[in-house]
């Protein structure tokens, strides 16, 4: 069974050989997602998540291209969905942010501790953003500037608004993911 480190001419893969896929493409992978995404950790994650795809599908198979050349699309792909999926986490956020829903209760399930607990925990998570992060997103969220008047007013490219924005969102859903939980459960 001879084949060079970097393909497989076919497909009938053992224990043996998918580790040696895995050793010889998982870091390259996770570099190439992280072009994309500047999250190393969501970049180690679909980087596993595409070998661990293609050796449970080993068996269904049948490339017309080279097993490299599958595994960066396939990459690329997740990136693209991921990145597609956070936008729209984004601009629920902001929307919710924007229309000042974070501060309101539905009637129904007014509970006073509850919503000032929730406010604080926002407001901490925050603060732990990086300082150009968090002026970036608290320009944007509460001050209601566009990118563009951002990029103005702190001299930085809109692309660096943009990343600073989704950067922000990203470590706020984690910090506070069963907070957003409740709260998209409270709206909907």
């Amino acid at each position: 069974m001879n084949h060079n480190n970097s393909d497989f001419n076919y497909w009938d893969v053992n224990v043996k050989e998918f580790e040696l896929l895995f050793k010889t493409h998982y870091v390259k992978l996770t570099f190439y997602a992280n072009k994309f995404l500047n999250d190393i950790d969501v970049s180690k994650e679909i980087a596993s998540e595409s070998l661990t795809f293609l050796w449970e599908k080993r068996g269904t198979f049948s490339f017309t291209t080279s097993v490299t050349a599958y595994l960066y699309k396939m990459v690329q792909n997740k990136c693209m969905n991921y990145i597609k999926h956070q936008r729209i986490e984004n601009e629920y956020v902001s929307y919710m942010l924007r229309n000042k829903l974070l501060d309101e209760i539905p009637e129904h399930d007014t509970n006073p501790y509850h919503e000032k607990e929730l406010a604080e925990q926002i407001r901490k998570a925050i603060d732990t953003l990086p300082e150009k992060c968090k002026l970036v997103f608290e320009m944007s969220r509460f001050e209601y500037l566009k990118n563009k008047e951002i990029a103005e007013r702190l001299n930085i490219s809109q692309n660096t608004v943009e990343r600073h924005i989704t950067i922000a969102i990203e470590k706020l859903r984690r910090s506070l993911g069963y907070a957003i939980s409740i709260l998209i459960l409270m709206f909907l």
